[in-house]
């Protein structure tokens, strides 16, 4: 399947002016994943949590991810 996701991708949740905002990037600062909670309208601090995931992780993942699509896609196909 290969890396089907870039490494820049950064994903945000409630991404407002007003309140907290949570981003999620895959190469952070210390080039790993990390997640990254502001609050600059309210106590103007910023957190940020690397993770470092076993080296299996992404791999384990997508192979759920071809379980669950053998599984799913030809049941959706036949519709």
């Amino acid at each position: 399947m290969g890396d089907i996701i870039p490494r820049e991708l950064i994903s945000a949740w409630m991404e407002w002016d007003r309140g907290p905002s949570i981003w999620i990037q895959l190469s952070g600062e210390r080039d790993c994943p990390e997640v990254v909670v502001e609050d600059e309208s309210g106590s103007m601090v910023t957190v940020r949590v690397p993770l470092v995931p076993p080296d299996d992780w992404i791999a384990d993942h997508q192979r759920r991810l071809h379980q669950v699509m053998a599984h799913w896609v030809p049941m959706l196909s036949a519709s």
